[in-house]
């Protein structure tokens, strides 16, 4: 699969209301407010920001992506606000066994709407029909039932728990695999 031809130039996916698209610069503000929420850390491995500085700091990582693996995270902009409300990614996609797991974060203040099924289901179709892959996986904690929720709308299944399987703040966290693989996504 060649990334750069595949994401030069960075896709940007529609759906009814979001527009995932390659991060900005400008993106910075937006990126802070919704990510230096406390809340955040219940739901993923990282921190809130605590200040802007460290907000940059992640986005200036986000952009290097780009150019370091020639792919990278999708800014989740809402169509209405025209505003960076989330970020949803996958991983370098397995060059052989052609699997990505994906992984998202929508600002709480979108949440209970439907926007991260969304952004899910838009990227799975992306991943199967633009990337050719043959599975996508993402794991969560096992008390995130909002985002089990996304995951099981977005036409993944739970396949299981992975003990120990990440550690997520110097402790080592039990996760909840889910997956869907392409078969499943076209019937």
């Amino acid at each position: 699969m060649d990334l750069k031809a595949l994401f030069t130039p960075f896709p940007a996916l529609s759906t009814p209301r979001l527009i995932l698209r390659a991060l900005r610069p400008t993106d910075i503000d937006d990126l802070y407010k919704y990510a230096s929420d406390p809340e955040i850390d219940h739901h993923v491995p990282w921190n809130h920001y605590k200040n802007i500085d460290e907000a940059r700091e992640n986005l200036n990582e986000f952009l290097a992506d780009y150019e370091l693996h020639g792919m990278g995270a999708w800014g989740i902009e809402h169509r209405a606000d025209q505003r960076l409300i989330g970020i949803i990614n996958t991983s370098i996609p397995h060059r052989i066994n052609r699997r990505v797991e994906l992984g998202y974060t929508i600002s709480r203040a979108y949440w209970g709407q439907g926007l991260a099924t969304e952004a899910v289901k838009a990227l799975i179709e992306f991943g199967f029909e633009k990337m050719n892959l043959v599975r996508i996986e993402a794991v969560i904690l096992p008390e995130n039932l909002a985002s089990a929720r996304v995951l099981e709308k977005s036409g993944m299944q739970f396949e299981g728990v992975l003990h120990s399987y990440q550690v997520w703040r110097n402790k080592p966290c039990d996760l909840r695999m889910y997956a869907v693989i392409r078969k499943q996504a076209t019937t």
